[in-house]
């Protein structure tokens, strides 16, 4: 048997015998990074700490912060309590944290594993250097760790979860105290994101030499609080260029870029829209921020997608990419843009208390690589397009287009049906002078304004002669 498989059984054995006695003492210690101190050794620093205050639980997969700390090098540790830990190996991912008293500039920061022992680990925040403030702030809103088959709830649609997130509600003030450093903390409110469902929308940009369209995306969700009017949102998500050629002698695989991390930071007077460059084009345009019920109104959603939002009160429209296709040499080539891992950050919104701007809860989540609507190909019809290109209205388009035919035979048809050609001139004389009196009665409606400002100029420069 492997050296590795005997050590694995040696450790399954001895972690299984004090989880039988509910002891915490000679529970294997780990190293995970070299030159750092040991997350007992840090944590016992604390006079306060007792280690059996915090129990071995076998089913309990939380991740529970319980300190921070700053190094003499500028960096951040942060201190975990995960109880399964000795028998349920977990690494946490990140935290939802701001570096201030509020949590306006929230972020994730991914953590390092630097230490383990018993139910304890000790994490390097990275991309954090402690700053040289008298005082800093690390307000952590919450902790992330991967996703467990078999243990963690599945999302019970065609999304997959790819983490899951555990409330911390803490606030850690450090500042420097005769020359040593104090930290203090205080309890924070979250807002709880629940069953959130990401999704996108693919609206033609119209017709192009090849297709172009753009993919709205967006996250749905409900919350543990009651919100009348949601102010702001901001949303992190990870992104990445992708493509798949198809033809002779190729497989069709989907070839990947790097993954770039973004955040979203939304407004209730945000909108979105999609290019429509293309001719026919049909322009489509939204608000960052809806209810789910304004969004159901006012998209062509397939029965799958509406049966997903069912239960979700708001959905965030938090970015758009493009898809398009390009051939040549007898292949077709799909290029598009993946985006994965979606959470929500912090959302501020107003309640009948009053307006809170808070930390969130909140799963990172990926949809599928299906649009949620029916009109994935719709195009604008050709007054909409002629409208939209020339600004002029489409009903006296559609007059000049359906009366075109009649001024071409107009000339024909006087000749050989004398009556028809006097009565078809009738008829178009009065169109004519439909459109022509409209149009000035369109215009005096608009130039009214003007106009009276100045009238009321000239109206006061003769007042003035008159006086001299």
């Amino acid at each position: 048997m492997a050296v590795k498989t005997i050590l694995r059984l040696i450790y399954i054995l001895i972690a299984f015998t004090f989880v039988l006695l509910g002891g915490q003492a000679f529970l294997p210690t780990y190293a995970a990074v070299q030159n750092y101190s040991n997350v007992l050794t840090d944590l016992k620093k604390d006079e306060s700490f007792n280690a059996d205050d915090y129990p071995i639980k076998q089913s309990d997969y939380s991740l529970q912060v319980i300190q921070i700390a700053e190094s003499t090098d500028g960096e951040l540790f942060l201190y975990t309590y995960q109880p399964c830990q000795p028998t349920q190996y977990l690494v946490a991912t990140s935290v939802n944290m701001s570096l201030s008293e509020s949590v306006n500039g929230t972020e994730l920061y991914a953590l390092t594993l630097l230490s383990s022992s018993g139910v304890f680990c000790k994490y390097l925040v990275n991309g954090v250097t402690v700053s040289t403030d008298e005082t800093r702030y690390y307000n952590i809103s919450s902790i992330f760790r991967p996703w467990i088959a078999g243990e963690d709830k599945e999302s019970g649609n065609n999304n997959t979860i790819n983490e899951k997130s555990y409330d911390v509600g803490k606030c850690y003030k450090v500042t420097k105290e005769n020359g040593e450093l104090k930290y203090d903390c205080k309890r924070t409110e979250v807002i709880k994101i629940i069953n959130p469902y990401v999704d996108y929308l693919e609206y033609s940009n119209g017709f192009h030499l090849y297709g172009s369209w753009c993919d709205s995306h967006y996250v749905a969700f409900s919350t543990d609080k009651k919100i009348d009017f949601l102010m702001e949102a901001e949303v992190y998500y990870i992104k990445r260029s992708a493509s798949r050629s198809v033809g002779l002698g190729l497989s069709g695989e989907i070839s990947h870029g790097k993954d770039v991390e973004d955040i979203a930071k939304l407004t209730g007077k945000d909108t979105g829209e999609n290019v429509a460059d293309g001719w026919f084009a049909k322009k489509y345009e939204w608000e960052r921020i809806q209810t789910v019920e304004e969004f159901k109104a006012t998209e062509d959603l397939t029965d799958e997608t509406i049966a997903n939002l069912e239960g979700k009160e708001w959905v965030l429209r938090f970015i758009e990419t493009d898809r398009h296709l390009s051939s040549g040499y007898g292949t077709t080539t799909t290029f598009w843009t993946e985006v994965s891992n979606v959470t929500i950050l912090r959302l501020k919104f107003v309640t009948p208390t009053g307006v809170y701007n808070l930390g969130t809860v909140s799963d990172k989540v990926t949809g599928d690589d299906v649009p949620g609507n029916n009109n994935t190909n719709e195009n604008a019809s050709l007054w909409e397009w002629l409208e939209r290109l020339t600004g002029v209205p489409a009903w006296v388009w559609k007059i000049i287009i359906y009366a075109l035919p009649f001024i071409i035979l107009l000339p024909i048809l006087s000749a050989i049906f004398p009556v028809v050609g006097q009565i078809l001139l009738l008829v178009l004389k009065g169109l004519w002078l439909i459109v022509k009196y409209v149009s000035i009665g369109i215009w005096y409606v608009i130039s009214s304004p003007f106009r009276l400002i100045i009238w009321l100029v000239n109206r006061g420069k003769d007042g003035d002669d008159g006086e001299q």
